[in-house]
């Protein structure tokens, strides 16, 4: 008998059984035996091996047993893939976080929320007096905002210059002198322009600060630095909003700044905006050669001292000179806040500026009329040389012409001065000197001016040599 035939005689004999109601166990046993071999070659896979598909749920691969073990083997894998890819996202989520944070760090997005103390104190130990909060976020604030801020910052300097002689050779007069200047500390230290108050510091002159509320203070001067146009003043207040500063070195061409001051005396709290025009301008403001930035916020006589601010509030220059030639407009010059503050840090902790290069020389400079004249070269004139000093060690001697230092060419004493700014005390450079027809250089280490920024410095003696351009037809 043929397979085929054993099939389909035993198919038979159970639905006879059946449907004559007579249960032959054995016979029905047997054909749904041979109907389950035939059909499970099909679902069956290896033992040990992931297939990418489900097992095939035909009528009777669904007994218990097949159904269990492959419930439960789904399942266990579903799981294990679930929370693999959980982790994967985690991994590949926090990593793209990072670089994402640490680029965003790097161009300046987010700002540190520190504090800023005057005076190099340390984080740690502050000193609530002399503190500057920091402005956090990369975002601007309004101008209006930026005005009620200056507003708790900003003071008018009021003094006035006694006039030599009157008619007749009476005493004279005095002439009022108006300025602007900016509170840098909670207890009254205010930083301004030296020039604000040369006429006052010179002459003992009082010196008046007034406060938007309109209460009144008279000033000291804690120190100035005649060479930057900087002056530190103090009052008995407390409790006082200082400025915020700002950093001028990263100040950019074409940022926005505004200017507030008192323009004339009259227009007390006059706000004026523009950009910054120019970097490293090199300007002379009444014999002094200072380094500055250009702006073009409208200022006037009266805004000296006053503060320029940034778009986050912050102070990044002090006005110090405007372009006074016919009609022109929109040309001011600021000094750098960084330079300003390293200057009033000085005078405030040490009161005096220190690290500042001395030669000991008293000099006059030599113009190209002198030159001209006595067949010399431009340069400064030595006239006396201090005994122990630096150029008395360097081999300087009285009637020497300077005409370089270091790498700066030295035409008149306002340049000696700005070459000099380049150092410090304890700094070894190259010095020329003109003498007897030739150029000279020595070799000059500088000692440090313990006077320098000192409200009072010592006379200084007249030279023994006599001034050799007395009598210059």
């Amino acid at each position: 008998m043929m397979p085929e035939d054993f099939d389909k005689e035993t198919e038979d004999a159970a639905a006879d059984a059946v449907s004559n109601d007579r249960k032959d166990d054995e016979v029905f046993t047997v054909a749904q035996t041979r109907m389950t071999v035939r059909e499970l070659p099909v679902n069956m896979y290896s033992p040990g091996i992931y297939a990418n598909k489900p097992y095939s749920r035909g009528k009777n691969a669904d007994s218990p047993s097949h159904k269990s073990v492959s419930k439960s083997s789904f399942n266990t894998m579903s799981f294990i893939r679930a929370v693999s890819l959980v982790l994967i996202c985690t991994l590949f989520s926090a990593a793209a976080a990072y670089v994402v944070m640490d680029f965003r760090f790097a161009r300046g997005d987010f700002r540190v929320n520190n504090n800023v103390v005057l005076g190099g104190r340390p984080p740690e130990a502050p000193d609530n007096n002399y503190v500057a909060p920091l402005i956090t976020g990369p975002e601007g604030i309004s101008a209006s905002d930026i005005y009620d801020i200056a507003l708790t910052q900003v003071v008018g300097i009021n003094t006035e210059a006694m006039d030599s002689m009157g008619i007749f050779g009476f005493p004279g007069g005095s002439t009022p002198i108006s300025g602007t200047g900016f509170i840098i500390s909670t207890d009254g230290y205010i930083l301004t322009n030296y020039h604000v108050v040369e006429a006052a510091h010179t002459g003992n002159t009082p010196i008046n600060i007034v406060l938007s509320d309109g209460s009144s203070y008279e000033a000291v001067v804690v120190g100035v630095e005649s060479f930057s146009d900087v002056a530190v003043l103090k009052i008995d207040a407390d409790n006082l909003n200082p400025a915020v500063f700002g950093d001028s070195d990263m100040i950019r061409v074409g940022q926005t700044v505004y200017a507030v001051g008192n323009p004339f005396g009259d227009f007390v709290y006059t706000m004026t905006d523009g950009i910054v025009s120019a970097l490293d301008r090199i300007v002379s403001v009444d014999g002094r050669t200072i380094s500055t930035f250009q702006f073009s916020a409208a200022v006037n006589s009266g805004n000296s001292g006053g503060p320029i601010y940034n778009t986050l509030g912050e102070v990044i220059g002090i006005v110090t000179a405007k372009v006074i030639r016919g009609n022109v407009e929109g040309i001011g010059f600021a000094i750098p806040i960084n330079d300003a503050v390293d200057i009033a840090v000085e005078l405030i902790e040490h009161g005096y500026i220190s690290g500042r290069p001395l030669l000991g020389v008293t000099v006059q400079t030599v113009s190209r009329a002198h030159a001209d004249y006595f067949e010399w070269v431009v340069g400064v004139y030595v006239r006396s040389v201090n005994g122990g000093s630096a150029a008395e060690k360097a081999g300087i001697r009285v009637g020497d012409i300077i005409v370089s230092l270091a790498d700066d060419e030295v035409s008149s004493l306002e340049t000696l001065k700005f070459a000099l700014r380049r150092h410090k005390a304890g700094d070894t450079v190259k010095i020329g000197i003109w003498r007897s027809g030739e150029v000279v250089e020595l070799t000059i280490t500088f000692d440090e001016d313990l006077y320098a920024g000192r409200p009072q410095r010592p006379d200084v003696p007249d030279p023994d040599s006599p001034n050799p351009f007395e009598n210059i037809p």
